[in-house]
């Protein structure tokens, strides 16, 4: 067996476990097991053991490819996927090559009907996915120097459930025209549409006339909007009180009914009431401006954008920036509208936009580049061979959705070539490009779960350190460490023509024929250094 036709047999072995090949190689994986058990071991095992690793693939997926080419009264039938998995264990031992050559068929008929009709050959399009109902009733709309109990920070998209934001501000929009804005430190119970109950803080509600009755509870006091803006707080001594800018609000005792008038205390529009525990309420002093609003959450955002870009500035000037895009200077030094400006003060090196939608970024001020559709990316040429190399970006993904999904891929994938990426799996993940598919493997570095460390469809800081020297792979997720991998051989990595969001190839086969990205992106580094743990942190607080 010569090491060709070895090199041969694993480049074809991964591209099927990939889902990546075509019937005329699928008929030459063929030729090459044919004959040789040792391939076709090969062949059952790898597939088998990838299967098994897929989260999106359960356990009886080998089975079932076997069931296909079984005979229909093949004792297989009707037992449960463990003792199923084991008997085709046994089964494979004794009729290895009648399954193993039954299975090519299947898989090169399989694979050619897919190749005509132009479907995809990925293993998540034969897995039903289930319909989930829909919870969300808010979406986190904006934030502002938050700070969130135990830094897990909400989603966009909210559910019934608690919100403790312990500094900062946050504006949510309830779907039925609610606009809360709170101001930590605030507990809230977002209950439903109709109801929130503040637990401790304050917060300021501008309530739609299509979401009249809408009701905030405290220990204290039942409030029941009357299509107004008010402001209600809950402090520690069980007093709430209660301000209203615009309109009507009914009070009531706490734990009483709505519907029951006899405790009914109306507040109308500049007036403020303190409540007690008992229901006893008094005038206090009108305080337009002790609770949050939109006004404080602009200026805020405002602030906020400028003191990172004073910070934008200062950090162009690091020596050691390869390039450095924050996608606030599009063409003016380049040559056209669609050139993303290299802000490195040291050979700067420009981006072509192929695509892309401008979209709002961090902030409402904030450009950032949409990677949503197939044709958007971002086209680069990095020359150089650097022994240590950190990558970082801010991005947005909205979905994992069971493909790779790129933030920097080489054109090819040639030896010590990088490819940073979010994994199908749903990890940030450094592959490095090697002479074979094994060796290729054994370079692949994944982080902890996108979705175990930040939520999607808000901005996430990524980074990723490469180190030759220490032979690490260590990476970053909002400033903090998730996960460092030790490598088995470190050499310089060069880049080339690379893309940002998206990649070249593959194009006409395969189960990711694309992989642009399902998300946005508004900043963007290169450094050839391996920045420690503390410096990514000074990163991600610059720019939150």
């Amino acid at each position: 067996m010569s090491n060709d036709t070895d090199r041969e047999f694993a480049n074809l072995l991964q591209l099927a476990i990939d889902g990546q090949i075509d019937p005329g190689q699928g008929q030459r994986l063929q030729e090459l097991m044919r004959g040789n058990p040792e391939r076709m071991n090969a062949w059952v095992d790898h597939f088998r053991l990838d299967s098994l690793l897929s989260n999106e693939i359960d356990r009886s997926s080998v089975v079932d490819l076997v069931d296909l080419v079984c005979p229909q009264n093949s004792t297989l039938d009707h037992v449960s996927p463990e003792v199923h998995q084991t008997k085709y264990r046994k089964h494979t031992e004794s009729k290895a090559w009648w399954v193993v050559t039954a299975i090519l068929a299947v898989s090169v008929l399989f694979m050619a009907f897919l190749f005509v009709t132009g479907r995809s050959l990925s293993p998540f399009a034969s897995v039903a996915t289930p319909t989930q109902p829909d919870t969300t009733i808010a979406i986190l709309a904006q934030t502002s120097e938050d700070v969130w109990h135990g830094n897990v920070e909400p989603p966009l998209l909210l559910s019934p459930g608690r919100l403790q934001l312990e500094s900062g501000l946050a504006e949510i929009r309830v779907y039925n025209g609610v606009t809360l804005y709170l101001e930590g430190p605030v507990d809230l119970d977002l209950n439903s549409l109709e109801h929130a109950h503040l637990r401790h803080g304050k917060l300021r509600a501008r309530v739609a006339e299509q979401a009249e009755g809408f009701t905030v509870t405290t220990d204290a006091v039942r409030l029941v909007d009357r299509g107004t803006e008010f402001a209600i707080s809950a402090g520690d001594d069980g007093r709430s009180q209660v301000h209203v800018f615009d309109g009507l609000v009914d009070l009531y005792p706490s734990g009483k009914a709505s519907r029951d008038d006899t405790n009914r205390r109306p507040v109308s529009e500049g007036e403020s009431v303190e409540v007690d525990p008992s229901f006893e309420t008094r005038r206090t002093e009108f305080a337009l401006d002790r609770f949050p609003s939109a006004q404080a959450m602009d200026q805020s955002v405002a602030n906020r954008f400028e003191r990172w870009k004073s910070w934008s500035t200062e950090f162009a000037k690091r020596p050691d920036l390869l390039v450095y895009y924050n996608f606030e200077e599009f063409g003016e030094k380049g040559n056209g509208r669609n050139t993303v400006i290299d802000l490195a003060d040291a050979n700067p090196i420009n981006a072509t936009v192929v695509g892309c939608e401008m979209l709002t970024g961090r902030w409402p001020q904030k450009k950032a580049l949409g990677f949503y559709n197939p044709a958007d990316r971002l086209r680069v040429r990095i020359p150089g061979r650097w022994p240590n190399l950190t990558m970082a970006c801010w991005v947005r993904l909205d979905e994992l959705r069971g493909v790779n999904q790129a933030l920097l891929l080489t054109d090819s994938f040639d030896a010590w070539q990088p490819h940073w990426q979010i994994a199908k799996e749903g990890t940030l993940k450094l592959g490095i490009g090697q002479d074979t598919v094994e060796e290729s493997r054994r370079m692949r570095s994944p982080s902890t779960p996108l979705n175990e460390l930040a939520p999607l469809g808000r901005w996430m800081h990524l980074a990723t350190v490469y180190n030759a020297e220490r032979k690490t792979v260590d990476h970053y997720v909002n400033g903090n460490k998730a996960g460092s991998n030790g490598l088995p051989v470190a050499e310089p990595l060069h880049i080339g023509t690379a893309e940002i969001g998206n990649w070249l190839r593959p194009r006409q086969t395969g189960n990711e024929p694309i992989r642009n990205l399902d998300g946005r992106i508004d900043e963007f580094m290169l450094l050839r250094s391996a920045l420690n743990a503390e410096t990514i942190k000074e990163i991600y607080q610059a720019g939150r």
